[in-house]
């Protein structure tokens, strides 16, 4: 009989083992840092101008959506301050009327999901938000130039010049608008 000596094994290094949570840290910490970088790549690249969402509150997008943005855009603080109270004492704050948007929404969802399917019912919600959107722009552009009424000379003057700044037909020729400038008046 042959014997079968088994060759001799080369002296094998301990191999630590690795921790769980080391490896959980680190695939935190990627996913982390390319939530960063996805951010800040997607705000230099994306084309918002500052139209985005504006932490001081609805309204303020509301105007600018209105078509009321440039010349708001140009008032000083303490004049949109006052159009925004002004407004709200007329209208109601926007969450009062959430509410109203919400119960539309859910009625529409029943009646898109419905069959058969009620054209009129949908176009009188339609409608209804429609006037309510035009209702709310009718007293904000009256707010405005209320208070447009009350410049005096020099500061409709200012209001005219810092206007005449923020709006651009065209992008080659004017400095893109910077909104910190709007905040200082």
């Amino acid at each position: 009989m042959t014997d079968h000596q088994t060759p001799p094994q080369p002296e094998q290094i301990p191999v630590r083992k690795r921790r769980k949570w080391v490896r959980a840290l680190f695939v935190a910490s990627l996913t982390l840092n390319l939530l960063v970088i996805g951010l800040v790549v997607g705000a230099k690249i994306s084309d918002r101008g500052g139209h985005g969402f504006d932490p001081r509150g609805p309204e303020r997008g509301l105007i600018r959506d209105l078509g009321l943005g440039p010349i708001a855009s140009s008032l000083s603080r303490e004049d949109r301050r006052a159009i925004g109270r002004a407004l709200r004492e007329q209208q109601g704050s926007f969450r009062e009327k959430r509410t109203a948007l919400k119960r539309d929404f859910d009625r529409m969802l029943e009646l898109l999901r419905a069959d058969p399917y009620d054209r009129e019912q949908l176009e009188s919600i339609m409608t209804a938000q429609r006037n309510r959107v035009l209702e709310f722009g009718d007293v904000a552009r009256g707010l405005v130039l209320d208070r447009i009424e009350q410049m005096s000379h020099e500061e409709r003057q200012e209001l005219a010049e810092a206007l005449s700044q923020n709006v651009r037909f065209d992008r080659r020729k004017h400095p893109i608008r910077n909104d910190y400038d709007c905040e200082k008046r």
